[in-house]
Protein backbone atom coordinates (compact mmCIF):
# COMPACT_ATOMS: atom_id res chain seq x y z
CA UNK A 1 0.00 0.00 0.00
CA UNK A 2 1.37 3.38 -1.01
CA UNK A 3 0.05 6.92 -0.74
CA UNK A 4 0.47 9.38 -3.57
CA UNK A 5 -1.25 12.57 -4.74
CA UNK A 6 -4.28 10.53 -5.87
CA UNK A 7 -4.77 8.73 -2.54
CA UNK A 8 -3.86 5.28 -1.28
CA UNK A 9 -2.81 2.74 -3.91
CA UNK A 10 -3.34 -0.90 -2.98
CA UNK A 11 -1.13 -3.10 -5.16
CA UNK A 12 -2.82 -6.40 -6.00
CA UNK A 13 -1.95 -9.54 -7.93
CA UNK A 14 -4.86 -11.35 -9.56
CA UNK A 15 -4.39 -15.10 -8.99
CA UNK A 16 -7.51 -16.35 -10.79
CA UNK A 17 -10.52 -15.02 -12.64
CA UNK A 18 -10.90 -11.33 -13.35
CA UNK A 19 -11.47 -8.13 -11.44
CA UNK A 20 -13.82 -5.50 -12.84
CA UNK A 21 -14.31 -1.87 -11.90
CA UNK A 22 -17.47 -1.43 -9.84
CA UNK A 23 -17.68 -4.97 -8.47
CA UNK A 24 -17.77 -5.86 -4.79
CA UNK A 25 -15.05 -8.05 -3.29
CA UNK A 26 -14.84 -9.77 0.08
CA UNK A 27 -11.82 -9.14 2.28
CA UNK A 28 -11.51 -12.53 3.97
CA UNK A 29 -9.30 -11.10 6.74
CA UNK A 30 -11.82 -8.47 7.89
CA UNK A 31 -15.02 -10.15 6.67
CA UNK A 32 -16.08 -6.87 5.03
CA UNK A 33 -16.91 -6.20 1.40
CA UNK A 34 -15.45 -3.31 -0.56
CA UNK A 35 -16.33 -1.89 -3.96
CA UNK A 36 -13.60 -1.70 -6.59
CA UNK A 37 -13.54 1.99 -7.56
CA UNK A 38 -10.60 2.44 -9.92
CA UNK A 39 -8.10 -0.06 -11.33
CA UNK A 40 -4.83 1.25 -12.72
CA UNK A 41 -1.83 -0.36 -14.38
CA UNK A 42 1.40 1.25 -13.26
CA UNK A 43 4.14 2.07 -15.79
CA UNK A 44 7.14 3.52 -13.92
CA UNK A 45 5.84 6.91 -12.70
CA UNK A 46 2.72 6.95 -14.90
CA UNK A 47 -0.52 5.02 -14.73
CA UNK A 48 -3.20 3.82 -17.10
CA UNK A 49 -6.77 3.37 -15.87
CA UNK A 50 -8.38 0.08 -16.95
CA UNK A 51 -11.86 -1.39 -16.48
CA UNK A 52 -10.74 -5.02 -16.03
CA UNK A 53 -7.73 -6.97 -14.75
CA UNK A 54 -7.28 -10.72 -15.22
CA UNK A 55 -5.30 -13.58 -13.73
CA UNK A 56 -1.57 -12.81 -13.74
CA UNK A 57 -1.98 -9.03 -13.74
CA UNK A 58 -0.49 -6.83 -11.04
CA UNK A 59 -2.53 -3.66 -10.68
CA UNK A 60 -3.16 -0.88 -8.19
CA UNK A 61 -6.60 -0.26 -6.72
CA UNK A 62 -7.63 3.19 -5.54
CA UNK A 63 -9.99 3.84 -2.66
CA UNK A 64 -9.67 0.58 -0.72
CA UNK A 65 -10.35 1.60 2.89
CA UNK A 66 -10.16 -1.69 4.85
CA UNK A 67 -7.48 -3.58 2.93
CA UNK A 68 -3.89 -3.99 4.10
CA UNK A 69 -0.82 -5.96 3.10
CA UNK A 70 -1.46 -9.70 3.21
CA UNK A 71 -5.25 -9.53 2.97
CA UNK A 72 -7.08 -11.70 0.43
CA UNK A 73 -9.79 -10.19 -1.76
CA UNK A 74 -12.22 -12.58 -3.44
CA UNK A 75 -15.70 -13.08 -4.86
CA UNK A 76 -18.17 -12.83 -1.95
CA UNK A 77 -20.05 -15.85 -3.37
CA UNK A 78 -16.89 -18.01 -3.45
CA UNK A 79 -14.78 -17.12 -0.40
CA UNK A 80 -11.16 -18.27 -0.48
CA UNK A 81 -8.19 -17.26 1.65
CA UNK A 82 -4.57 -17.39 0.55
CA UNK A 83 -1.75 -18.20 2.96
CA UNK A 84 -0.80 -14.94 4.72
CA UNK A 85 2.63 -13.42 4.16
CA UNK A 86 5.18 -13.78 6.95
CA UNK A 87 7.55 -10.89 7.61
CA UNK A 88 10.80 -11.55 9.50
CA UNK A 89 11.49 -9.49 12.62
Amino acid sequence: IMDDKYGALTFTRIYSGKLEKGTNVLNTFTGKTERIGRIVEMHADSREEVDTAQAGDIVALLGMKNTQTGHTLCDPDQPATLEPMVFPD
